[in-house]
């Protein structure tokens, strides 16, 4: 572990939010603050949104940090942060902004402290470009608890920004909420290389205040594409919890060691985009993961990296990764003496963390 403060650039790389994530979450688990300037330069609408404002004072909180530049619009932060001491934390984005993105920036922080935390979040709950609640409650947290972690994640209540920008200024009836629950543990490596036999699929088409036919639509074309039963497939209707909206959630599982690897793609609805549209761009996705013929998936990739890093090991194989996740190696190595290896295998990367 290296010493002093960390000055970090925002517009490396992709320049997006998860430099600013990651940043917070290594300055709670090293105890080294933080300066980070200009935060999201790579995206339309730079600096701190209303969702990264809540990854900051999510973390603030967490660990009794002093804060500076939080506010939305800043480019600038600084962060000093304190002992993580874990309790009992309330975060309320105040828009349909990602609950799970404030998820992310706190919970390989809270278990690393080895405390326990219970952290109720409001806001979206499936939203683009942030994993939904699902994609992090069946594929990511069961390889942290086979890491040794004690981690629970509970639905709530469906909150959803699936039309654009104005929709995250929806009342309080459109915003979602989920609780997040840590106890005592301690990450520990794995080994995710072989892909295993799939053992299990699932399509979920999940509709809030639109017709039933949006999803069937959608399930049609999941059953051409991949052949899926009707016994997996499912159309949940939750239009008393906000909306409109639309989410198709597919999910894979396969039998790979002693615990199950899943992957999840979830294709959103759009105004003026048809429900086929929908279900094709999704079923695209999920064949190419199933082609590459890989335990973990892109966005697994990517969420893997930082709970290796802090257990000092692991090994996982995917497809080649995303500027995303080079990105966010390239974070966590401001922070952690860590090495980090990208070793291609063919058409696949294999990523080896520790000596």
């Amino acid at each position: 572990m290296r010493e002093g403060l960390i000055a970090i650039d925002g517009s490396r790389g992709e320049g997006g939010g998860q430099i600013l994530r990651t940043s917070l979450a290594l300055a709670m688990i090293t105890g080294r603050p933080i300066q980070i300037r200009n935060i999201r330069a790579g995206r339309a609408k730079p600096g701190l949104r209303r969702q990264h404002l809540a990854c900051v004072e999510a973390a603030a909180a967490l660990c009794h940090a002093t804060v500076h530049g939080a506010e939305v619009g800043s480019r600038y932060l600084e962060l000093v942060p304190g002992p993580i001491t874990g309790g009992e934390l309330v975060i309320d984005i105040g828009t349909a902004g990602s609950t799970t993105l404030v998820v992310q920036t706190v919970l390989v922080p809270a278990i690393a402290a080895g405390c326990s935390l219970r952290m109720v979040v409001r806001g979206g709950t499936h939203n683009p470009m942030a994993p939904p609640f699902d994609f992090l409650d069946r594929v990511f947290l069961p390889h942290l608890r086979a890491m040794g972690a004690d981690v629970r994640l509970t639905l709530e209540r469906h909150g959803f920004a699936s039309g654009g920008a104005r929709s995250l200024e929806r009342d309080e009836r459109d915003r979602g909420q989920l609780t997040l629950e840590v106890g005592p543990g301690r990450l520990q490596p794995i080994s995710l290389v072989e892909s295993g036999p799939i053992v299990a699929r699932k399509a979920t088409a999940l509709v809030a205040r639109l017709p039933t036919h949006v999803a069937e639509r959608e399930l049609a074309i999941v059953q051409d594409r991949l052949g899926l039963a009707r016994s997996e497939r499912e159309i949940r209707d939750v239009s008393g919890e906000g909306g409109p909206a639309n989410a198709l959630m597919l999910e894979i599982e396969r039998r790979a060691g002693d615990h199950p690897v899943r992957e999840l793609v979830t294709g959103f609805g759009e105004k003026g985009v048809r429900a086929e549209l929908v279900a094709t761009r999704a079923c695209d996705e999920l064949s190419a993961y199933l082609a590459a013929d890989v335990p973990v998936g892109e966005h697994l990739a990517d969420q893997l990296l930082l709970p290796m890093a802090v257990a000092g090991g692991g090994r996982f194989r995917c497809a080649p990764l995303s500027s995303h996740a080079t990105t966010n190696i390239e974070t966590i190595g401001h922070f952690l003496d860590v090495p980090i290896r990208v070793e291609r295998q063919g058409t696949t990367d294999v990523i080896a963390v520790g000596a």
